[in-house]
């Protein structure tokens, strides 16, 4: 068994685990009572106007828990109720490096829990600022993912046509009559 540089501590590593559809949550709380620390982002989503936000997983169907490969975890990983495999290349798991779980945790904060901008709401005149249709106004439609594709319909040879965009690629232009 190997042991952290520290000594004593194995050494567990991050990786991604494939869940069963909406079964992130469950497999998460089966892995932690096992032993496994788990990490599950989650963001809020506005799906409706007219709706309170949701929260969601930032990844649906797929989670992060901190395993130690030498000790039997992937194995407990794989089958555990809920998961349906540790990612992996190959036949070989792929551990995610600690920087990359340090990001995820750093922009969910920074966004206190929001990852996908700011609270477009359907009929907002927006502009796209980058891509092929940059400078182009449009109107926004509705969010399309949690982690902030949205549809957006752009005036085309005189009609409306859907485009997808990430709201990282909008800039509020005016607000949808009747909303403050």
């Amino acid at each position: 068994m190997e042991s952290a540089p520290t000594g004593g501590e194995p050494i567990r590593q991050w990786y991604a685990l494939r869940s069963k559809p909406k079964r992130e949550e469950a497999a998460a709380a089966l892995l932690e009572r096992a032993g496994i620390e788990t990490y599950l982002p989650r963001v809020r989503v506005q799906k409706r106007a007219y709706q309170p936000p949701v929260v969601e997983p930032l990844f649906p169907g797929y989670l992060f828990g901190r395993l130690n490969p030498t000790a039997g975890d992937l194995r407990l990983a794989n089958y555990t109720p809920g998961v349906l495999c540790v990612v992996s290349f190959g036949e070989q798991p792929c551990p995610v490096p600690d920087s990359v779980i340090d990001y995820i945790q750093q922009r969910i904060n920074r966004g206190r829990g929001r990852v996908n901008g700011p609270d477009y709401r359907k009929g907002d005149i927006v502009a796209i600022t980058s891509g092929p249709l940059r400078d182009t106004e449009a109107v926004f439609d509705c969010r399309l993912t949690p982690a902030g594709r949205a549809r957006v319909l752009v005036q085309i040879l005189q009609r409306l046509c859907r485009a997808e965009v990430h709201t990282d690629q909008l800039r509020l232009v005016k607000k949808a009559a009747g909303v403050a």
